[in-house]
């Protein structure tokens, strides 16, 4: 029988990371820029001094830093949703909480992991003292920004945006950095030191690449406000002599970094490498150490102590959801085996050895519909009796409400499951919010029925990611018109892909073409161009819309662009970018040359009933990958493959391209831009196995199929 007890007290004192995905390409460039930023002043340059100036004090309580992201882009993939921001906020919370994955930790380092007590929210005041949601959007005329001639070109106008108070708010700059690359390199992410003056500068803050250091279960923003709250890399100035490392004991000397997890015993300076820290460049990164810890606090409650007396986050916005903890946890067997909800199917991922929270919501979601019937199943631990409970924030206000209990079961034996049904309120808030799964045994004066927030003595604690939406719509709109086509106001031609759907106008056309029998497939983050044909009559509006959510409505940020005619058939072309967050699998185009009469709406609109005008609808797939049998066709090919150390990639020509080596998990481990007819791709610390090379160029996207072998 399981012995009760009372607490009297208790008391709480690139994978991704900041760099691209390649071995020889750019990393973290923190090292270099904050050199290069001493020196300018006419100080000295080396880091390691500089570092250690930092006046050191005492730890105080468990700081929250404000966090403030200003997302400067310029096509609208760039300009990414808030839901990935938050998903970074949240990855960093639980990295220097200990409360991420450190399982794949080896046992030598285990007891030197560290819960930092750092946490970072999302700003709710501004520095007005206004509301805010802690993001700010800026459109730049820039395609993208060189780290390295425009290291602060995003940070203030006319390109980028000015920081918030940097004394108050960590300003992280949010853009392109990569796209245009060349050779072998890209840099995803940096930040300054807290040396020389930095503190508090208009500069002062951390750039992240919008697509590869916000990519999911990304640890640039991680690794970079490790650099931010004065943590150098684990290698330093790269030597293995004393006072050469990042002069902590217990991150082992090393005299270089690591990209690969894959040799547990890799030895370096003659100590077992810590290739788990985040400070290095391994694809496993998953701690910081006790020592690193400590150092970070005290540049917190130091040099950057403004950020603690900061009022950015104590507007009225929430604060974040709670994360319970737990005394015991998941050591008895009261931990969660199973949780199944629609996609959301995380089986077998319980143990005695489990952490007490875990985030999925970045990882593990799935949609719900506004008004309908749904039953989620959760399977208990090991130990019973138990209180297995499970919550939906309904109305994303980021509290778990009594109302917002999906339902609780009482366990009776091991390992059982049960499912709960509940119906999606006709009222939720549409949009991405968060289901919590609990499996708590309830010690004598702690809450029963369980409590979505309390810290149990026992039990564990999971969270996933929701989507609520809108029932389905009963279908695309299809405008109608008075007039039609008879004076001319017609779509000549559409050109797309493979849709060539040319002279079919005319002035005995229909009104509207349901011509989706007609498609083309489009790649996420690829770009095109559109190209129209007007009838005869002009001035004419002539826009595109492809419903980029599958949601059977054309929005306002799904409009691809928009021209007016001054001419009889004129062709045009538009140019756009599909976004990394288009929803997979087919889909509509729409087009549209309108005559715009008094008091019709101007831009064009994608369903109003306008008295002249056409308007044409395609089919359009989107998917990850483009033309995956065809790459020999167009001239792609590798060889040797299998391969071993290197192997060559060869291209018709030496048009640009961009080259992702993909494992089959489908994340980035190499990446690089081409402007070459060859390129030797070198395999250096890869794990043998098959991985995917894909190569888009031009708009096409060809993926080739690549076996890595043991030894060089």
């Amino acid at each position: 029988m399981r012995h009760l007890f009372l607490l009297a007290a208790a008391c709480t004192g690139l994978h991704t990371i900041a760099q691209s995905p390649a071995e020889h390409d750019h990393r973290c460039i923190a090292d270099r820029i904050t050199r290069d930023y001493l020196q300018q002043q006419g100080l000295p340059t080396g880091l390691q001094a500089a570092i250690a100036d930092i006046e050191p004090e005492l730890r105080g309580g468990p700081p929250t830093i404000p966090v403030v992201f200003h997302v400067v882009w310029n096509t609208s993939a760039e300009n990414i949703p808030a839901s990935a921001i938050e998903a970074v906020v949240a990855q960093m919370n639980q990295d220097y909480s200990a409360n991420n994955n450190t399982s794949g930790v080896r046992a030598t380092f285990q007891g030197s992991i560290a819960d930092t007590g750092i946490q970072f929210c999302l700003a709710t005041t501004d520095p007005s003292g206004n509301p805010t949601d802690g993001i700010t959007r800026t459109q730049t005329s820039a395609s993208w920004f060189n780290p390295e001639t425009q290291t602060n070109a995003m940070k203030a106008p006319p390109l980028g945006k000015s920081p918030w108070n940097p004394l108050k708010y960590l300003n992280i700059w949010v853009c392109d950095i990569h796209s245009g690359a060349g050779g072998g390199g890209i840099t995803l992410g940096y930040a300054y030191l807290p040396v020389g003056g930095m503190v508090g500068s208009n500069i002062d803050g951390i750039v992240i690449d919008y697509l590869y250091g916000m990519a999911l279960n990304s640890r640039t923003a991680t690794h970079e406000a490790g650099h931010y709250l004065g943590l150098d890399h684990t290698w330093g100035d790269g030597g293995c002599s004393g006072g050469s490392d990042d002069g902590f004991s217990d991150t082992p000397n090393t005299d270089s970094p690591t990209f690969s997890c894959a040799n547990p015993n890799l030895m370096k300076c003659g100590t077992l490498t810590q290739y788990e820290n985040f400070m290095d460049y391994a694809n496993c990164s998953a701690m910081f150490t006790n020592q690193q810890a400590n150092y970070m606090n005290n540049v917190l409650n130091g040099v950057r102590s403004g950020l603690l007396t900061s009022d950015g986050c104590s507007g009225s916005g929430s604060t974040g959801y709670c994360v319970p903890t737990a005394e015991v946890g998941t050591s008895d067997g009261d931990f969660v085996n199973g949780v199944q909800l629609g996609s959301i199917n995380n089986t077998n991922t319980g143990s005695p050895s489990g952490p007490a929270y875990t985030n999925y919501s970045a990882t593990q979601s799935t949609q719900l519909v506004q008004g309908t019937e749904y039953t989620v199943t959760v399977q208990s631990g090991t130990y019973s009796p138990t209180q297995v409970a499970v919550w939906i924030d309904f109305n994303g206000d980021e509290v778990f409400q009594a109302g917002e209990k999906l339902g609780e079961f009482q366990t009776n034996g091991s390992l059982q499951s049960q499912g709960i049904t509940f119906t999606v309120p006709a009222g939720a808030t549409v949009g991405n919010t968060r289901m919590r799964v609990r499996s708590v045994y309830v010690n004598t004066g702690e809450p029963n029925p369980a409590d979505p927030c309390f810290n149990y003595t026992w039990g564990e604690t999971e969270d996933y990611g929701i989507v609520i939406t809108a029932p389905a719509p009963t279908g695309y709109c299809i405008p109608t018109s008075a007039n039609g086509t008879s004076d001319g106001d017609f779509v000549n031609s559409v050109q797309l892909g493979a849709i060539q759907n040319v002279n079919s106008g005319g002035t005995g056309a229909p009104t509207y073409a349901n011509n989706t029998a007609q498609s083309t497939t489009l790649a996420k983050g690829a770009g095109y161009t559109i190209t129209i044909q007007s009838g005869q009559y002009s001035p004419n509006r002539v826009a595109a819309w492809i419903d980029y959510n599958g949601d059977e409505t054309f929005q306002v940020g799904e409009k691809l662009g928009e021209f007016q005619t001054n001419g009889s058939m004129q062709s045009q072309g538009i140019d756009f970018t599909v976004p990394m967050s288009a929803a997979l699998g087919t889909t509509r185009l729409r087009v549209r040359s309108v005559y715009v009469n008094t008091g019709e709406p101007n831009p064009a609109d994608p369903c109003f009933n306008y008295a002249w005008g056409e308007t044409e609808d395609y089919s359009v797939t989107i998917d990850g990958t483009v033309g995956i049998d065809d790459a020999a066709a167009a001239g792609l090919a590798l060889y040797p493959n299998p391969a071993r150390g290197v192997t060559t990639l060869v291209l018709p020509d030496a048009r640009p391209a961009r080259v992702d080596l993909m494992d089959m998990q489908g994340r980035t481990v190499r990446s690089l831009d081409l402007r070459a007819a060859r390129h030797d791709l070198d395999l250096g610390g890869l794990a043998s196995g098959n991985y995917a090379v894909r190569v888009a160029r031009e708009g096409q996207v060809h993926v080739l199929r690549l076996t890595v072998e043991a030894g060089r």
